[in-house]
């Protein structure tokens, strides 16, 4: 992974004017504020917080909710009035979640989507032609998400989180290096709000130049931007659902769409009246259009019936689905003759709003298709969307007699591709390929150590993937999305979330630091809530202890993340399985190597997403996806040394070594380990002060002292309850690893 330096960039100040802001806080704050009656505020109608997150998308949500419930004091700016953007907003709310890693602030959301489900007594497995599948209306899948944003302001913490709707940054102040606030449009109304971290978590990477941040955007690197750079197709979805007693007139098409004949090939080769049935890939085209349904299928809350996507009879029965397969745009009809978009969609905000009218009017002429030369009684879904944004982008390109039925398309479109920052790290495709071969077919792990968050998915660029498009810098051509296809699931690292040269900005959703065809891989739902949550993470210690982002130690943060259930490392254990409580601390010795397993996975390698290769599937039916690492087996001597110079060898520690000067012993007792882990950590006398904590210790004990050292720090939490401690017993594996995670972590008061 590609590392950079720090490098500074001028001061941007943008002040409010006084009258401005006494206006704003006699008559706009109190019905902003969505959750409280007011947000932090450091002078009259000026707002203060810890953290700024600007978009509620996927990422952005994830980490607004993950810093309140940390503590931080959060203002959320969503610029329209839906919150989860891609997978919600834009209507792409089927999960494309190859990696498996259903852990963390996405798990959760998971559970939360199937159990809604459950109570209805309807499957969530209804997209991808698969029975294993998670897919969600677009309503459901927003209101779970006020719902759990609601919760992070009311669960008993200092933390607090505010949301704006229709709002955005529109200046980003700093000090030096440094964030300081932003200037933002909260629906109309200009206000200053100060902030010591601001996240960027838009869907089009928006705030990033706005800060004087490095960034890149296509195949250009700030500030040499070139209009002319290539980035992905977009896609504006439409949700549509079955209408059996027919159309309803005000959502029938009666006319062809302007341009309706340009796409009309294009159409009849994706989808036919007479087309082909999924049976196995690669998928023969065209194909019929409940094969089309049941790839973006949804639930129907509408419909009494029940239904799934494992079986061709199910897929017939899907009553609501997604347009997301013959429109992206530009697609087939290229712009200037190329893939893809030019980087001026990002850049310049009216040849944005042109190609996204353009791509309306793309899914619209496809509406039309399936309604006319399909005859198929769908339109669009009464009792999903029903907004404006779309209407405001169409105007003047799109004819008003269509309104009625753009009103009730997603509000944005599915960008696939942003800007995104130069990061202190920059992964390439190689990178992700060497470290997702983790122990495939007896391999040792190729762990990223700083890993924030684990995804999964095929490097996926829609257009925009000619030699000439991709990084050269990176060593990258259109040969390597073959040559670097991913083999298992990978890593994000720290790195990856903050800025090389702007001091308290972090990126999360699809603005983080990576090449562009690794973009491919990273921008999916699952990983940008997960790299969300690490980036809500890392905003809320750095706010809390005043520690810039960069300074950060990260296992800290992984510590954080691994203690709220996100998992980090590629391996698992049978032996320790996620709710066990040396969980945490084994997954950070995987990632740091401290304790070799005693028996690594043995998964055979294969594509991420070949996931009908009878190989893979009976690896995972045995077991051998998992290895055993051995959480209860005694650490002996030798593993105990080679624990204490791996944890240890960034210098914090002076004479770590557990016997120095003589041979190890066989097996490590608790009291011996502790003592060494004591004297690594700086003890040298601790005063005996009063009754010992654990009745086998007594005050005299020359273990007295390390002991309540270590407990003073919370290092013996999960090792030692019930007041006694058992320092004669050998310590194990598990209890060595959780106790070292917690030791190098240790803070005293604050977070």
């Amino acid at each position: 992974m590609k590392k950079t330096s720090p490098r500074l960039f001028p001061i941007l100040v943008f002040p409010p004017s006084t009258v401005r802001k006494m206006v704003l806080l006699l008559f706009f704050l109190p019905a902003v504020l969505l959750y409280q009656p007011q947000a932090g505020a450091s002078e009259p109608g000026r707002l203060s917080c810890d953290v700024v997150v600007a978009g509620g998308g996927a990422g952005g949500i994830s980490a607004a909710i993950t810093a309140a419930r940390l503590g931080a004091k959060v203002i959320l700016l969503e610029e329209t009035e839906w919150l989860g953007g891609q997978m919600t907003a834009a209507g792409v709310s089927t999960m494309d979640d190859l990696s498996g890693n259903r852990t963390g602030l996405y798990g959760e959301f998971h559970e939360n989507i199937r159990f809604h489900y459950f109570m209805k007594g309807k499957s969530v497995s209804t997209c991808y032609w698969d029975g294993n599948t998670m897919a969600f209306e677009p309503s459901v899948g927003r209101d779970i998400l006020v719902r759990m944003a609601k919760e992070a302001s009311s669960g008993g913490k200092k933390g607090k989180l505010d949301i704006f709707y229709r709002s955005r940054v529109t200046a980003v102040r700093r000090e030096g290096p440094s964030v300081r606030g932003v200037t933002a449009d909260l629906d109309g109304r200009k206000t200053a709000i100060d902030c010591s971290v601001l996240i960027d978590a838009t869907e089009w990477g928006d705030v990033i130049p706005l800060a004087g941040a490095l960034y890149r955007a296509g195949n250009s690197l700030s500030p040499m931007i070139s209009p002319k750079s290539r980035i992905q197709d977009i896609t504006w979805l439409a949700v549509i659902k079955k209408y059996p007693a027919g159309i309803p007139q005000e959502l029938r098409m009666q006319t062809p769409p302007p341009g309706y004949e340009r796409f009309l090939p294009g159409f009849r080769k994706a989808v036919a009246k007479n087309g082909n049935s999924f049976r196995s890939y690669p998928l023969r085209m065209p194909v019929d259009f409940a094969t089309h349904n049941g790839y973006r299928g949804l639930p129907d809350s509408s419909n009494p019936e029940n239904y799934d996507a494992s079986t061709p009879e199910g897929w017939s029965a899907i009553t609501k689905t997604g347009i997301n397969w013959a429109n992206d745009y530009p697609g087939g009809e290229k712009w200037e003759g190329r893939g893809g978009l030019p980087a001026a969609y990002l850049e310049d905000p009216e040849f944005r709003r042109k190609a996204d009218a353009a791509a309306l009017l793309k899914t619209l002429s496809f509406l039309y298709y399936v309604q006319t030369e399909l005859g198929e009684p769908w339109s669009v879904a009464d009792d999903e969307y029903f907004s404006s944004r779309p209407l405001d982008t169409a105007r003047g390109i799109i004819p008003e007699e269509y309104a009625e039925i753009l009103r009730r398309f997603p509000p944005i479109p599915y960008v696939r591709e942003s800007r995104r920052i130069v990061g202190l790290e920059t992964p390439t495709s190689r990178d992700v390929r060497l470290n997702s071969e983790s122990y495939r077919d007896g391999r040792n792990g190729r762990e990223v150590p700083e890993a924030i968050a684990v995804g999964g998915y095929i490097l996926d660029l829609h257009a925009g993937d000619e030699d000439a498009d991709l990084e050269a810098e990176f060593g990258e051509t259109s040969a390597s999305i073959k040559t670097d296809m991913p083999r298992g699931p990978f890593q994000v690292p720290f790195g990856s979330l903050v800025s090389r040269n702007v001091d308290g900005l972090l990126a999360a959703e699809k603005n983080i630091s990576m090449s562009r065809l690794v973009a491919g891989a990273f921008r999916l739902q699952p990983i940008s809530m997960l790299t969300g949550q690490a980036a809500g993470t890392i905003g809320a210690l750095s706010a809390l202890t005043g520690i810039p982002p960069r300074a950060l130690d990260p296992r800290k943060v992984q510590r954080t993340l691994l203690e709220a259930g996100s998992a980090l490392s590629l391996c698992e254990y049978n032996d320790v399985p996620r709710d066990h409580p040396f969980w945490p601390g084994v997954q950070m010795s995987n990632l740091y190597g401290w304790i070799p397993p005693e028996e690594l996975p043995s998964a055979p390698s294969a594509k991420i997403d070949d996931i009908y290769n009878n190989r893979v599937v009976i690896a995972r039916l045995y077991g051998l996806d998992k290895g055993t690492f051995g959480v209860d087996t005694p650490l002996t001597g030798i593993e105990a040394e080679e624990l204490f110079r791996k944890a240890f060898s960034g210098g914090q520690a002076a004479g770590p070594l557990l016997y120095p000067g003589s041979g190890p012993a066989a097996f490590v007792s608790r009291g011996e380990f502790c003592s060494a882990l004591a004297r690594a950590l700086g003890y040298r006398n601790l005063p005996r002060n009063g009754r010992s904590r654990y009745g086998d210790i007594p005050e005299e004990s020359r273990l007295y002292g390390p002991v309540h050292f270590l407990a003073d720090r919370g290092v013996l939490d999960r090792t030692a309850r019930g007041g006694v401690f058992m320092p004669d017993s050998f310590v194990t594996r598990g209890a060595a690893a959780d106790m070292m995670m917690r030791a190098l972590t240790a803070s005293r008061g604050g977070i």
